[in-house]
């Protein structure tokens, strides 16, 4: 890469592969960086956009894992897909963050942006939880289930998915709710506006209750715990090949449409 003009900045993690390079923190790496590579699997693309959240830095993600459906760059492809990344030879997808507030009697616990989703549920103990769902400060639902996923167009392949809500379109405005496993035969997921901001409020539940973000950063919840959801103000940046549409990609990594 020196060869070519670049100056790699490697975290201490993927320092440790090459032993003559020095390692950096994240935050300086988030903070000198034109673009960054990311080498694994999609939890690890999801940390590194929650880094990288209002730095309109772009990702080029190569998959190392299982599934790999955000780091859609197969090993085999890296060398070609980084020699015309830094010719310029790119697409860029933009996609949608969530803002997550979590409020405890009324004061701000905590604010996070996240690419994939938001999962309230139980951690150890599978018990009932109740919340009310409002959106635009109207009321929505009161939810009886295991919890309730909140989605991102991008995080509709995941979670959400699995627990039967839709695939959106990466470049959809929309935030999906997809109850997990209600005890109603009603209850069925929803698409609202990327517009609109919800409020969670959870009325029923023990000490287990917890909410997830990007499945990978937890926060304890209690009754009367009130989570605000709206689109974020940033955008994860994603490159993309060029060469290989989103619907490839669904029918490569998810068999979507076999017959």
């Amino acid at each position: 890469m020196r060869s070519k003009g670049v100056t790699p900045l490697l975290d201490h993690e993927g320092a440790t592969l090459l032993r003559d390079e020095p390692s950096y923190s994240r935050e300086t790496i988030r903070d000198e960086s034109e673009v960054v590579l990311v080498l694994g699997g999609d939890g690890t693309l999801l940390s590194a956009a929650r880094l990288l959240a209002g730095t309109q830095i772009p990702i080029l993600g190569v998959n190392l894992g299982n599934l790999g459906f955000l780091t859609e760059v197969q090993s085999t492809e890296v060398l070609d897909v980084l020699s015309r990344t830094l010719q310029g030879d790119y697409s860029i997808e933009d996609r949608i963050m969530l803002q997550v507030r979590i409020f405890r009697n009324r004061i701000e616990q905590s604010q996070t942006h996240v690419l994939n989703d938001i999962v309230i549920n139980n951690g150890s103990i599978a018990r009932l939880i109740e919340s009310d769902i409002y959106m635009n400060a109207q009321f929505v639902t009161s939810l009886k289930g295991d919890g309730v996923i909140f989605s991102s167009p991008t995080g509709s392949t995941a979670y959400s998915l699995s627990a039967g809500g839709p695939i959106l379109y990466p470049g959809m405005d929309g935030i999906i709710i997809t109850p997990i496993c209600p005890h109603t035969l009603t209850h069925r997921p929803i698409v609202i506006p990327g517009a609109a901001t919800l409020e969670i409020l959870i009325k029923k539940g023990d000490s287990s209750v917890t909410a997830t973000l990007d499945g990978q950063v937890g926060h304890s919840l209690k009754v009367g715990d009130m989570i605000e959801i709206t689109r974020s103000p940033h955008i994860t940046r994603l490159i993309v090949n060029s060469e290989r549409n989103y619907f490839e990609v669904l029918r490569d990594k998810l068999k979507w449409g076999d017959t």
